[in-house]
């Protein structure tokens, strides 16, 4: 009988536990817009503009994170702040990747939005850098099954505001510090090649335009099956 009322006496605390704490939902983003030019900038000077970055309020959120990442140096600027906007002074001439980190002082989970890419343009810029490449397959952390034949097509997509891309390069190999040019001079968003099974792979895209500017992608990493 003792055994029977402390069995009932667990199934009810645990009922009657505390809820669990939710995680703060993604924000979605607004401006700048995503594959565009900033126009909304305000110039500081010849080299440098005062970009507004804003997004939604998203549940469960106490605070944002906002992430900027210059295309071409790779630099990392963050910024925290409880409202749903922030100014940054950003360098003119460049592409940039940006999104928002969701956060609550109750859990150390976060959501994080959509990543969106623009372009800052310079005051004398005659052409723009192309956009970083989007890779599409294999997915970052993506289990690749290849075809009969060992090989696996790899797709992504490119964007220029001049629409004057010339060609793609891919990188592919299993040191992300000693990846090698797999495929040269790509007039397509798409390329066939052969691989080893069992392997872990890192892969990324150098997108190029007739003005000799180029941009380079993230750096994406799959598993071969066997």
């Amino acid at each position: 009988m003792k055994k029977e009322i402390l069995f009932f006496a667990l199934i009810l605390f645990w009922a009657c536990g505390p809820d669990p704490i939710p995680a703060p939902e993604p924000a979605s983003l607004i401006a700048p817009a995503n594959l565009n030019s900033c126009t909304t900038a305000s110039p500081v000077n010849s080299l440098e503009s005062q970009v507004k970055f804003q997004w939604t309020a998203s549940l469960n959120t106490e605070s944002y994170e906002l992430v900027i990442q210059n295309q071409v140096s790779n630099r990392l600027i963050k910024k925290s702040t409880s409202l749903l906007n922030e100014s940054v002074i950003l360098s003119r001439g460049v592409p940039y990747s940006w999104y928002v980190n969701s956060k609550s002082l109750l859990t150390e989970e976060f959501g994080k939005s959509p990543v969106w890419v623009f372009y800052l343009e310079g005051e004398t810029q005659k052409s723009s850098l192309p956009f970083p490449a989007v890779l599409l397959q294999p997915e970052n952390e993506a289990l690749v099954q290849r075809d009969s034949s060992g090989n696996f097509t790899f797709q992504w997509t490119g964007k220029d505001l001049d629409g004057d891309i010339s060609r793609y390069d891919l990188y592919l190999g299993i040191d992300p510090e000693a990846m090698v040019l797999e495929k040269e001079g790509l007039s397509s968003s798409t390329a066939s090649i052969k691989l080893n099974a069992s392997t872990r792979y890192y892969w990324k895209i150098i997108t190029h335009d007739t003005q000799k500017n180029q941009s380079t992608s993230l750096i994406f990493t799959f598993q071969t099956e066997e």
